[in-house]
């Protein structure tokens, strides 16, 4: 199970063992390089002081040789203070053939083997010596003079400068634990307050406060943004149930009353088809009447369920969609559900226009201008003429659909996109162009009932944000 932690915290302690791991490592460098040159160092001395020593030893070992019974003279005393002078631990070792070895400080019970001149270790009784030997005479064998240092002295110095190199680090990690804290809870102080900002914030209630992004850190204010791009989003959704609720009552509401006509006038036309006694050419009719009635009911749910769906688009699915080819084939559906219907298709300067939304919103409100026009368009033979226009410009794109029919009033031309809006006698539902309506205002848009400018008729206009137009193929 992973603690809590405070991302300050966290900071202190990465950056203490970051210290900790630089440091072991550099020390280590430093106190392996260090003890080299120590013992470089070391053997360097014990070569000078053997160096210094060799004259007096010579003459020392020459006058033993010549009288050897004579006792010590000023001269060993000399070699003597000379040793000792000559500075470091350990000792001096003169040996001279037919006499007693001089022996001056720490040296070895047992001398190394003669062969050896080092410098070089030499072992005995569990200790350990650093020695540089020189024979002494004109043959080298005559006399040898040994210069000897305990290992235990330099050890010591290397264990007490490993010692203070781990308290050094253990210093520095302890440091860098404390600026980590220091630096960690100034580093997160953005973050600190991001999170005081959110705690104010009410999540129940929509349209709740939002998040400043003005903290001059990248991070936290892309952060913040996109905690109130959420937050956006989530008001949307909120809003967009509460409409769903809404219209699910509304949708209920509309069904229940446009539906309680065709289906009374069905039953009706059943209850006359039970008749034993109805004429041929009535039942003829009442099954006409029926059919009517039923493609009626059918229409109607469907713009129904239609309407329902626009209002629960979500704008922020929408895409690039290319409006020339949406209404194009709009137009070559609509000519073959309206064959008397004489419908043509003009993009301007033939440029692609492109749009940015759901294509098939886009498609509902070609298939409903163009529904509306044919049928309420057509002449007393039942024929239609409509013109449809696409132009664009930097900000607009412009879809127009002109019928030549009776027209409308303009008395009239706002009422026609309420709910179930028609005039006496249409066998439209009432819905096309509020669905119209709806997917205009879904996206950006706006529609509206305009001068025909020429002649009768009606002219829908609807204008939509514009994503670019192209040159077409």
């Amino acid at each position: 199970m992973r603690l809590p932690m405070r991302l300050s915290t966290r900071f202190a302690i990465c950056l203490a063992a970051l210290v900790t791991a630089l440091m072991l490592p550099t020390g280590a460098i430093v106190l392996g390089v260090v003890s080299h040159d120590l013992r470089a160092e070391r053997d360097r001395q014990l070569v000078l002081r053997s160096r210094a020593l060799e004259p007096m030893a010579a003459s020392y070992s020459w006058r033993v040789r010549l009288t050897p019974a004579l006792p010590p003279d000023f001269m060993e005393q000399r070699l003597t203070g000379a040793a000792l002078e000559s500075g470091g631990p350990g000792g001096v070792h003169l040996e001279v053939p037919g006499a007693a070895p001089l022996v001056v400080g720490d040296v070895p019970a047992v001398m190394p083997a003669a062969g050896q001149d080092g410098p070089a270790t030499f072992t005995r009784d569990g200790r350990r010596w650093r020695f540089v030997a020189t024979g002494l005479g004109r043959r080298g064998n005559l006399a040898r003079l040994r210069v000897f240092e305990s290992e235990e002295h330099l050890d010591r110095q290397i264990d007490l400068l490993g010692e203070r190199l781990v308290l050094i680090t253990l210093a520095a990690a302890g440091a860098g634990a404390a600026a980590g804290l220091l630096l960690g809870r100034f580093a997160v102080r953005p973050l600190t307050a991001l999170r005081a900002q959110a705690r104010r914030i009410d999540l129940p209630s929509p349209g709740a406060a939002r998040l400043a992004t003005a903290s001059g850190v990248t991070e936290i204010d892309e952060l913040a943004g996109r905690i109130n791009d959420l937050l956006d989003r989530r008001d949307a959704a909120v809003r967009r149930t509460g409409e769903a609720l809404e219209t699910a009552r509304s949708f209920t509401a509309s069904v229940a009353h446009e539906l309680r006509t065709p289906l009374t006038g069905m039953g009706i036309d059943l209850t006359l088809l039970a008749r034993p006694d109805l004429d041929p050419a009535e039942r003829a009719e009442i099954v006409t009447d029926l059919g009517a009635g039923h493609a009626r009911t059918q229409r109607l749910i469907t713009m129904l369920r239609r309407l329902a769906d626009g209002e629960l688009a979500d704008p922020a699915a929408f895409a690039e969609a290319d409006l020339t080819e949406i209404v194009a084939v709009a137009v070559e559906e609509a000519r073959r559900r309206h064959p008397r219907a004489e419908i043509t298709f003009t993009p301007a300067d033939g440029l692609r226009v492109r749009v940015r939304g759901w294509a098939e919103g886009l498609r509902m409100i070609a298939d409903n201008l163009l529904d509306n026009a044919a049928v309420h368009g057509a002449g007393d033979d039942g024929r239609a003429t409509v013109e449809v226009t696409l132009s664009a410009d930097e900000e607009s794109a412009v879809l127009a659909v002109r019928d030549a029919g009776a027209g409308i009033p303009e008395a009239e031309r706002e009422p026609v996109f309420t709910r179930f809006h028609r005039r006496p006698g249409s066998p439209g539902s009432g819905l096309g162009l509020t669905l119209v309506r709806q997917q205009a205002l879904l996206h950006g848009g706006a529609v509206a009932v305009t001068d025909p400018g020429r002649g009768p008729g009606t002219r829908v206009e609807v204008r939509l944000p514009a994503a670019g137009r192209t040159a077409g193929a």
